[in-house]
């Protein structure tokens, strides 16, 4: 069952100077909703509006939207998603929705065609490693460019990267990051994302607050870090590094575990790519962790020239944008 109040969104649904063209599948969080919609008076292109709920915990839903349209404010990068006007305001860039019950806010952003990253990896459970470092090379980038600009994305993970147009063999493959829900400055803890990228130092700060040694003094864009790692690794092996059947179980290997080699799984890879992504993205200690950048210029040398050569065939087109 729709959570309320998306029960109300529907195809032609008026949101401000907008209506729905197509209410996208729900996301794990619940937090807020997507929608594909266009201008209700001119013709121009369609935009994706993100819709905060309402009810319980309004305030805290509302101040999640709210701060992603901040953070998007200040990110101007071609693997960022684009932050759209909605309204003529004070801030044309989030309104209210006073034709849903609780007037929820929302804002705009590009309408991003090609589907996400996860349902991509879905139809092919495994890439090769130049598509890995293709795209890992890719949101990388977008990632330093965050970092630089004073925030961590918090979230890095495949659900939250999605291709700009559909993926058809021979064109260039443009990986967006989306999702700034919860990044925060970079000097700023943040205990929200999802368990299975999250980081160590992270997981100490939101399990065991009276003993966040890791946290003290370090780079907090590290946790970025962590997260790439743990995408290259499942892009490559088809499954995360540290599983578990519940978040206390996936937070017990990430803090104790140690991964299992990718060449178990994958013959095919080269030994010094194994121990850069287990030695140097997924080290528990983020003082001996790779930056951005380090992480960017190693996997480069293995990326290709970004142009798609493969699409999985699948019954349902991929979700999102």
């Amino acid at each position: 069952m729709i959570p309320y109040p998306f029960s109300e969104l529907s195809q032609g649904k008026p949101i401000g100077a907008f209506k729905v063209v197509e209410v996208y599948p729900e996301g794990r969080g619940g937090m807020s909703r997507v929608v594909r919609a266009k201008p209700r008076e001119r013709s121009e292109k369609e935009i994706a509006l993100k819709i905060s709920r309402t009810g319980p915990n309004q305030e805290y839903f509302s101040a999640a939207i709210q701060k992603e349209v901040e953070v998007l404010q200040k990110l101007d990068h071609p693997g960022v998603v684009q932050l759209l006007p909605v309204s003529k305001g004070k801030n044309p860039y989030k309104e209210r929705a006073i034709e849903i019950l609780g007037a929820p806010w929302f804002f705009g952003m590009e309408c991003l065609r090609g589907g996400s990253l996860e349902m991509y990896i879905r139809g092919l459970n495994s890439l090769t490693l130049k598509e890995t470092a293709s795209i890992c090379y890719q949101i990388g980038q977008a990632v330093l460019y965050v970092h630089r600009q004073g925030f961590c994305h918090n979230d890095i993970k495949p659900n939250n990267i999605l291709f700009r147009h559909p993926l058809k063999i021979g064109i260039t493959m443009e990986p967006v990051l989306v999702d700034f829900g919860v990044a925060v400055k970079s000097v700023k803890r943040q205990p929200d994302g999802s368990v299975v990228y999250m980081s160590p130092e992270r997981l100490l700060e939101s399990y065991d607050p009276v003993a966040p040694e890791l946290l003290i003094g370090q780079d907090l864009t590290k946790s970025d870090v962590w997260s790439m790692g743990i995408l290259f690794y499942r892009l490559l092996v088809g499954r995360e590094p540290f599983m578990g059947v519940t978040d206390r179980s996936i937070t017990s290997a990430i803090l104790r575990a140690l991964p299992e080699s990718m060449l178990q799984k994958r013959k095919d890879i080269p030994r010094e790519v194994d121990e850069f992504i287990l030695e140097r993205c997924l080290t528990k200690d983020p003082r001996f962790r790779v930056n951005m950048e380090q992480f960017c210029d190693f996997i480069n040398s293995y990326s290709d020239d970004f142009l798609v050569k493969r699409v999985p065939k699948v019954k349902r087109r991929f979700l999102w944008w």
